[in-house]
């Protein structure tokens, strides 16, 4: 049986400061061993490259296997186990759901990782179409029109290559497990903690500062990994049509409050050497302590506002023209995340107005306690579990089941 102590997940990252504790390399349990085959480098080698130079803060780990060719793709599954488990975390290319067949051949028995959502989000309504369409011109529509018909029908294909059986889902929030009993009623669902709740109780943990901050929470938009993966590039998309308006704002912030200190929680891949303005401070890697010690966090469409959930921060959601035009369904789901949570929207625009009520809403921050509350219960923390380490409880729970599944 020593054999089936290994789980193997198939990604399209790259091995960053983050990724290394997010992802759970080099975790192990009672003898069990995580082990990471990344095809980021043949997917997309430029891609690859650009997220592993020179202050991006990248990893290398035995545990964390790169691929750089289809032979070398080639030897990685000649040394596969007689028996083990596995995971495609890798989305629903095509190279992607081959490898998650080859996976199922060899012997591999099949887990899900089911994602959690910021928030519950229905984007095919008719109002929501028509915002779109006014705020695109038509040659854009028609292509974009086009690239998700045959995306989908690739997605289609994919998901019919990798079509095999699961034997365990693992979920992150209670939304999240009512929807998948449903759906998958003869599967055993395990209830495990959210990334984000980990991040919030190892920044519990240190010292507290208690500072007036304002933190502003970087998503690298202009730059975005998932955008470039996606193939469907935008080239009349500006870098300063984005941070134009919003350093404007975060001036104007900073003039009317001069006793707060705005910080940049800087994304995890951005590239340290990558400063997009000037008169702020970019701090890597430490959102969750930015978040703790702040009295008010600033954000998009953001995993991070779960964090200041939990640490019971006012938040201020933030949106833009840029959003509107080349990433709608972050503008639809910021709009329904401050709805939830009953936060303040300010919309930045494609210019930035200088306007007294901006500075009131800065001022006037509160937290809806109830709305939090039900967030945290939805989103991201299950009452009945005790929190532990989510890849410890994962592997406990692949021990548990080894012996019923194999």
């Amino acid at each position: 049986m020593k054999s089936i102590k290994i789980l193997i997940l198939l990604t399209n990252q790259p091995l960053t400061k983050h990724n290394f504790t997010r992802l759970g390399v080099g975790k192990t349990y009672k003898g069990w061993k995580i082990k990471y085959l990344s095809i980021l480098p043949i997917i997309n080698r430029k891609i690859y490259e650009d997220y592993t130079k020179k202050g991006s803060r990248h990893i290398k780990d035995k545990n964390f296997k790169e691929i750089f060719s289809y032979f070398n793709l080639f030897n990685e599954l000649k040394k596969l186990p007689k028996n083990f488990f596995y995971s495609n975390q890798a989305g629903h290319g095509f190279l992607a759901s081959i490898i998650d067949r080859v996976f199922y051949i060899s012997g591999g028995k099949k887990i899900s990782f089911i994602p959690q959502d910021e928030i519950n989000l229905d984007i095919y309504t008719t109002k929501r179409f028509k915002i779109y369409f006014n705020k695109n011109n038509l040659p854009k529509l028609i292509a974009r029109s086009f690239f998700t018909f045959f995306k989908k029908i690739s997605e289609f294909l994919s998901s019919k290559i990798a079509a095999t059986q699961i034997k365990l889902i693992f979920v992150f929030n209670n939304i999240t497990y009512e929807k998948i009993k449903k759906k998958y009623k003869k599967v055993s669902i395990v209830k495990v903690a959210s990334p984000e709740l980990e991040l919030y109780v190892k920044a519990k943990k240190k010292k507290d500062r208690h500072l007036s901050d304002i933190v502003f929470i970087d998503d690298v938009v202009e730059n975005s990994f998932d955008y470039k993966l996606g193939y469907m590039q935008d080239k009349n998309r500006r870098f300063g049509d984005y941070w134009g308006p919003t350093k404007d704002f975060l001036d104007y912030i900073k003039y009317h409050f001069p006793q707060k200190k705005i910080y940049i929680a800087a994304h995890h891949r951005r590239n340290e050497r990558d400063i997009p303005i000037n008169g702020f401070k970019f701090f890597f890697d430490k959102t969750s302590k930015l978040i703790k010690d702040s009295k008010l966090v600033l954000c998009h469409n953001s995993f991070a506002c779960q964090i200041a959930v939990l640490f019971k921060k006012p938040i201020i959601f933030l949106t833009s023209n840029y959003y509107q035009k080349y990433h709608y369904h972050s503008h639809a789901l910021t709009i329904e995340l401050s709805k939830a949570l009953g936060a303040q929207l300010i919309h930045i625009g494609k210019n930035f107005n200088k306007n007294p009520s901006v500075l009131k809403k800065i001022k006037n921050a509160k937290i809806n306690f109830t709305k939090y509350e039900q967030y945290r219960r939805n989103y991201i923390q299950f009452n009945d579990l005790k929190i532990n380490d989510r890849w410890q409880n994962i592997l406990k729970n692949l021990e548990k089941n080894k012996s019923q599944i194999f």
